[in-house]
């Protein structure tokens, strides 16, 4: 499929991960949510009807179809607070039907490889290995993926600044080096780092930033760790836990974006947009059924193996909150539908 028209460049006000862009008028301190969670906000109804959104599933097993039932497992989506994406976005909706005509990458052969590749050390005890991320990609989206040779900063032509204190890198500079890199077989690559990064002189920073139908993007740790904005926590598992469910939450959420999805306004889900580190938190690390069933489309996986492949993940992670959703989730997929 030949990428659409919406992805053909991503400019900086769509293209930051989860939405994750200070205006240049702020200093980092505004953006500096940690993992809180806020009281509960009313639900905001879906914009079009979830039967309708998600689509006919002819062809599917009575069993397959179950992987697409919306049931309480599921959440609203709550509607925006003061500081939220939905207040100052007005998003699109994009139905299973919108999904299949958008002519967004085609992650079949002979591109049809994730890689992720790491530029500058990653300290391994202050957040998820490439091989971590690596193998959470895989199971997500059920594509072969591998990690690519580090990639040494100090031989990048990329521009630095120093900004509030935080050493930086332009994420552009870095983006235009791996478009020089991606390998032929390549469906995506994305970059991780631990430098803090910025987009333009104009703003304060970034987690990330993305070139979607060129297939490259980049994210960093940096401001995912607690530590960054000077919460110093006693427990270092507890600190890697929450690096680790932020990183992955981050990585399949700019890679669902690179697969033609966008941002989620049906239900909680991980391609909901962010404002902040805050929003993302109280967000889901799992697709909806309505994006679960556009990527069910796109690679053609089998529903309840890619929840077995991810409660290994949480398991090994001790995620256990994300593991309990996926098993009760695997659960409903397997029992017997009542008799009609």
């Amino acid at each position: 499929m030949a990428p659409r028209h919406l992805w053909t460049l991503v400019a900086i006000a769509c293209a930051a991960w989860l939405g994750w862009i200070l205006w240049p008028s702020q200093s980092p301190d505004a953006n500096a949510a940690l993992d809180s969670v806020a009281a509960p906000a009313p639900a905001l109804a879906p914009p079009a009807p979830l039967a309708d959104a998600i689509g006919p599933l002819d062809g599917l097993s009575s069993r397959q179809r179950r992987a697409f039932v919306v049931t309480e497992a599921f959440s609203p989506l709550p509607a925006p607070g003061p500081g939220d994406w939905l207040t100052f976005h007005e998003e699109e909706p994009q139905t299973v039907a919108d999904y299949f005509v958008s002519g967004a990458n085609d992650p079949t052969g002979p591109r049809n490889v994730i890689y992720v590749l790491p530029v500058g050390p990653l300290p391994a005890d202050r957040g998820p290995t490439t091989g971590e991320l690596s193998s959470y990609a895989h199971d997500f989206f059920s594509l072969e993926a591998r990690v690519l040779p580090p990639l040494d900063l100090d031989a990048l032509d990329v521009t630095r600044r120093v900004h509030y204190g935080s050493p930086q890198l332009n994420a552009a500079d870095i983006l235009d080096h791996m478009e020089l890199r991606l390998p032929d077989d390549a469906y995506c690559m994305i970059a991780v780092t631990w430098s803090d990064l910025y987009p333009e002189d104009s703003y304060n920073f970034v987690f990330g930033l993305a070139r979607l139908t060129h297939r490259v993007g980049v994210f960093s740790f940096a401001r995912l760790h607690p530590d960054f904005y000077g919460d110093v926590r006693a427990d270092p598992s507890e600190v890697h836990r929450l690096v680790e469910r932020r990183a992955f939450a981050v990585m399949s959420h700019e890679m669902g974006h690179m697969f033609g999805l966008g941002h989620c306004v049906f239900l909680g889900c991980t391609m909901n947009g962010s404002n902040s580190l805050e929003e993302s938190d109280r967000q889901p690390m799992h697709l909806c059924p309505v994006c679960l069933r556009k990527l069910h489309l796109a690679l053609g996986f089998d529903p309840e193996q890619r929840y077995e492949a991810l409660q290994a993940q949480y398991a090994r992670a001790g995620l256990h909150k994300e593991e309990a959703w996926v098993q009760q989730r695997r659960a409903f997929i397997a029992a017997k539908p009542d008799p009609s």
